[in-house]
């Protein structure tokens, strides 16, 4: 049941100590109203300490409050610091806080003019006895009952009307969920009312509060009466208090039936249920669906599969399709494979009428440009009088297909380069500044106990930026129409190989371009002891002064770097030379012909782009720095977009390609003019 509320008196008052003396309760029947039974009630509070729990009062748990109200801390005005029953009444001790706000709340109680105590009380045991006489009211007994705090009341109560209240419903505590409690009635048919049942008692304050030390008050029981007659004013403002509880917890067990995600057939048989509360209805939904689960029986975790939608294996399926009439040699998975077959021998306007009908739409009566037109969403108008639901899927079909064949070919394209630089990625446009490895302090020894020294690296940064590239490839209506297969084969492999030359053109720019470094001086320089004084062939000895130049390299702060060269560089006139002196298949005729080991490990590279005698030895990147090549961030490699076409009838499909590349180091590098 709910939280519940009596008025009664203020008695004696301590100004000193700030405490006051009162008597809570005495016990006088109350007219209430039973919403479920739709009758008047009597209730009458048991004063017996087996019916009481006075647990709360007395251990300095309860508070003194103000009008019920317990939203905030302002709202309390003290502790209750004792209670107990005495001569069939309830007394209590309460001491005010010392709070700027509460003294005048304490004045107003020591000048006689907040005159009147409320207790709040929660109820656990009823004992409804039936009237003796027809039309006399029912007692309701309460004979396991709990007080929870006391609070000062502006109005007494009125014996005429109904005084149980819930604790927060006064204005300052609106919106505050009401508390509930459970609660068990005994019914006891047909019986008299008990004899000396106590009337009620309007608590108020005496003519004139004591203001000396607190003492004792002794309150007389009440007087033995007879139940009094029904008021109906008092009955109708009952029958409205017990509409709105009733209808608070309807509506709080409803919302936890809505929130647990059960049906409202659920919700309508716990309402049914009278003693149900909105708060143990809670509690039953997570017991209906633990039931429930309990019930459904689940595959247990080594049975979970992971299926795809069914409209993405279809986009799958076609564009598999697509890239197979295309280009016949794509490999495919067993089940991939499978899936496209279904779509094997339709032409572009059969896929594209696949889509429109997958989408609602009916082409009957179209012609093969107003299809290509609605499977291409070119014209809105057109697919809704066409009865389409949705926007075709058909353009994101051919946008994947494109893109999936251009990064397969991107991917297969050769780019010599890779062995000895190295990959980065830079997060936008901006200055790209790279410190060589080979300025970093050398480290110091550490004596014990002694302090590390903080590593540091040269001011010298060799510095660039991303670079953009890119192109806009079309598909038209027309492509449809005439089942134009290249967009899908020809032209990605055409972009592909254009993405990879960009990126070896900007490389070996820089291997051929011989730019200058952050010092000023170019990257192949006598000053840098990387470049040949004179071309020669390649030969055991010229790879011999090359490959001890880079032995002899040594750091900004003089340390040896012991630079050793992992890649021969050549261009196809230089080819046989290098196999020749590199390879440790050569079969000499005699024994001092023989390639030695520190050249063998050498790995040629031949690269078209390198013309005449030239040649290069380059160490391993991880190393020492020689070249870095950079893609943007979440795009590395070639990247597509599409859009609704507009300066043509169609799609425009952008391939994008975020690419630059920088010489960090000249010591991992070497360089001989040829001959």
């Amino acid at each position: 049941m709910p939280l519940a509320s009596r008025s009664a008196a203020v008695r004696t008052i301590n100004t000193d100590s700030r405490t006051v003396d009162l008597v809570w309760t005495t016990g006088a029947r109350v007219l209430r109203y039973d919403w479920w039974n739709d009758r008047p009630y009597l209730e009458e509070l048991s004063l017996d300490p087996a019916h009481v729990r006075m647990g709360r009062l007395q251990s300095g748990a309860a508070n003194l409050l103000n009008t019920h109200s317990s939203s905030d801390v302002s709202d309390v005005l003290g502790v209750v610091t004792g209670a107990q029953l005495d001569c069939g009444a309830g007394t209590a001790t309460v001491r005010f806080s010392q709070r700027p706000d509460v003294q005048p709340v304490f004045q107003d109680v020591v000048d006689g003019i907040v005159r009147s105590v409320s207790v709040g009380y929660a109820i656990y045991k009823v004992e409804r006895i039936a009237p003796a006489v027809d039309g006399d009211p029912w007692i309701y007994r309460v004979i396991d009952w709990e007080p929870y705090e006391l609070s000062l009341v502006p109005v007494p109560a009125d014996p005429g009307a109904t005084t149980r209240a819930d604790p927060s419903a006064g204005p300052r505590a609106s919106g505050i969920q009401q508390r509930t409690f459970a609660c068990e009635f005994i019914e006891q048919s047909n019986l008299p009312a008990a004899a000396g049942t106590r009337t009620r008692e309007e608590n108020t304050m005496p003519g004139e509060a004591t203001t000396q030390p607190a003492a004792q008050t002794t309150v007389s029981a009440p007087a033995q009466t007879t139940a009094p007659a029904v008021d109906e004013r008092a009955l109708q403002a009952a029958r409205e208090e017990g509409a709105r509880l009733e209808g608070e917890r309807q509506a709080g067990i409803r919302e936890a039936v809505r929130l647990g995600g059960l049906e409202l057939a659920f919700a309508d048989q716990l309402i049914g249920e009278r003693s149900m509360t909105a708060d143990a209805a809670g509690l039953a939904v997570l017991r209906e669906q633990a039931r429930r689960s309990a019930a459904t029986p689940t595959r247990s975790a080594l049975g979970i599969e992971t299926v795809s939608d069914e409209t993405e294996t279809r986009r799958q399926a076609m564009g598999d399709a697509l890239r197979l009439r295309a280009n016949p040699s794509v490999r495919l998975d067993t089940e991939r494979a499978a899936a496209a077959r279904q779509y094997r021998g339709m032409s572009l306007m059969d896929m594209a009428r696949e889509a429109i009908e997958q989408a609602g739409g009916n082409v009957r009566g179209l012609s093969k440009r107003e299809m290509a037109v609605m499977a291409l969403n070119l014209d809105r108008d057109m697919q809704v009088r066409g009865g389409m639901q949705s926007t075709s899927d058909f353009p994101e079909i051919l946008a994947n297909t494109i893109g999936r064949t251009l990064r397969t070919a991107y991917e297969q394209q050769p780019r010599t380069f890779q062995p000895f630089c190295r990959q980065a990625t830079a997060p936008d446009f901006k200055q790209i500044a790279r410190t060589q490895l080979s300025e970093s302090s050398a480290f110091q020894k550490v004596n014990e106990g002694g302090e590390y020294k903080l590593l540091t690296f040269g001011d010298t940064a060799e510095k660039y930026s991303l670079a953009k590239y890119g192109g806009i490839v079309a598909i038209t209506w027309e492509t449809l129409i005439n089942d134009d297969l290249s967009a899908f084969d020809r032209v990605p492999l055409a972009l592909a190989a254009e993405a990879a030359a960009i990126e070896g053109d900007v490389v070996y720019g820089i291997l051929l371009g011989n730019p200058n470094m952050a010092d000023g001086t170019a990257l192949f320089d006598a000053g840098h002891g990387n470049l040949a004084g004179a071309g020669t062939v390649i030969s055991e000895a010229s790879l011999s002064a090359g490959r001890a130049a880079m032995l002899k390299q040594k750091g900004p702060k003089g340390r040896v770097l012991n630079v050793r060269p992992s890649y021969l560089v050549v261009g196809p006139d230089k080819e046989y030379e290098a196999n020749k002196y590199t390879s440790a298949n050569f079969v000499a005729a005699k024994a001092i012909d023989i390639n030695p080991a520190y050249n063998t490990s050498l790995e040629v590279i031949v690269e078209a782009r390198i013309t005449g005698n030239k040649w290069h030895l380059a160490a391993a990147p991880g190393m020492v720095d020689t070249i870095e090549y950079a893609y943007l961030e979440g795009e590395e490699g070639l990247f597509t977009e599409t859009r609704r076409g507009f300066e043509v009838d169609g799609l425009q499909i952008k391939a994008r390609h975020v690419f630059a590349a920088k010489a960090i180091d000249w010591r991992g590098l070497y360089q001989n003019p040829g001959a």
